[in-house]
């Protein structure tokens, strides 16, 4: 019971200070892209009946960084792996982080326990598992940290226990709501493709935990579906999926840089807002909270209206809106969450004050 109890501390610890490393500032552009081949080496993932998964998964990770390489030359392309080695999960996301990337992207093949019963391709992002299935592919993937010589990185982190998941799963990416963008574009190309969609799912990937950028996990298809293990290892099925990718990644980009360029002017005019926000009675909704300022343009915010900061007993609170309703905050509240902040709550301020809700509430009927 003391060594839950210890378990239990340490990785809370470990996702309250998460915020700490997940702040990579990021320009305008996306200059720089981590593909990561899934296994590798010793690990060879799940098994076909012809091949495995760190072979498939490599053969479409070199061919979607090919594609970038040849159609985006302002994409600098960074692999996690280009041949058959064993990579710990932890240093794949340093790998990111070391070179301040912009988008993380890791391919995986999926398996099922009766072979030729399921098909398709899923992507997710890091989150809580919404259901044993998703729980279930997370297991099997965050499996490799076994074959690793030292797991100190992931503070004794069981991938079989389901306790761990449910602890691992309040850790929050800064970047969710972009990762959630990039994995539905990838979902909308696959099926474009005529590939079987099992959607944009969440679950908690230690590969994802770490890296401080917008990160998706894809997983191809079902390697021991004898339909799909055909077309993922033939050439044609390797390109599609690689082309599906890219397509899905150019996309992203693009839009991403089209907007920046749009608003960024006009956000970097405004100054964020501390320890005070003006001198009258509101209710607002908190979504994130930093030990270390970043500022309200950074690109982490895209997407969210009216974000503000401000300090409170030592830490920088992230704010969206200022409604006279709290029926108006609640509107704002279901936004976030829909956007993956799933802990945003209700706030207020009772003339430029943190106070209750409650207190607002009395004073706004005055």
């Amino acid at each position: 019971m003391i060594e839950r109890k210890i378990f239990q501390f340490g990785v809370l610890a470990l996702l309250f200070l998460m915020p700490l490393y997940a702040l990579a500032q990021k320009g305008e552009k996306i200059q720089t892209i981590i593909i990561d081949a899934g296994h590798g080496g010793k690990d060879t993932g799940a098994l076909g009946k012809v091949t495995n998964e760190k072979t498939l998964n490599l053969a479409v990770a070199l061919k979607f960084g090919a594609y970038i390489e040849e159609n985006l030359p302002d994409v600098k392309v960074i692999y996690t792996r280009k041949k058959d080695k064993f990579v710990e999960l932890s240093e794949r996301a340093a790998i990111a982080n070391r070179n301040n990337a912009d988008v993380f992207v890791s391919i995986h093949c999926n398996s099922t326990e009766t072979a030729n019963s399921a098909i398709g391709a899923e992507t997710f992002v890091m989150g809580e598992s919404k259901n044993e299935k998703n729980l279930a592919v997370a297991k099997k993937e965050n499996a490799a940290i076994l074959l690793e010589d030292n797991t100190d990185a992931y503070d004794n982190f069981d991938p079989n226990s389901t306790e761990a998941y449910i602890l691992f799963s309040l850790s929050q990416s800064l970047y969710q709501s972009q990762s959630l963008d990039l994995a539905d574009k990838v979902q909308k190309q696959f099926a474009s493709k005529g590939r079987h969609d099992r959607g944009v799912q969440q679950a908690g990937f230690l590969v994802l935990w770490k890296t401080s950028m917008p990160s998706i996990l894809v997983e191809l298809g079902f390697i021991n579906n004898t339909k799909e293990e055909q077309f993922l290892n033939s050439e044609k099925g390797q390109t599609q999926m690689a082309l599906a990718l890219y397509r899905a990644f150019e996309e992203y980009k693009r839009e991403f840089e089209s907007e920046n360029h749009i608003s960024n002017k006009p956000e970097t005019e405004k100054k964020p807002t501390t320890t005070t926000v003006n001198g009258d009675t509101y209710f607002s909704v908190q979504f994130s909270t930093l030990n270390k300022k970043v500022p309200i343009t950074d690109k982490a915010f895209k997407g969210i209206k009216e974000v503000e900061v401000y300090e409170y007993n030592g830490a920088y609170r992230y704010v969206s809106g200022r409604f006279l309703t709290k029926a108006e905050a609640v509107a704002r509240q279901n936004e976030l969450r829909n956007k993956g902040y799933k802990d945003a709550f209700i706030i207020a301020f009772i003339n430029g004050k943190r106070g209750t809700v409650k207190q607002a509430e009395e004073a706004l009927k005055k």
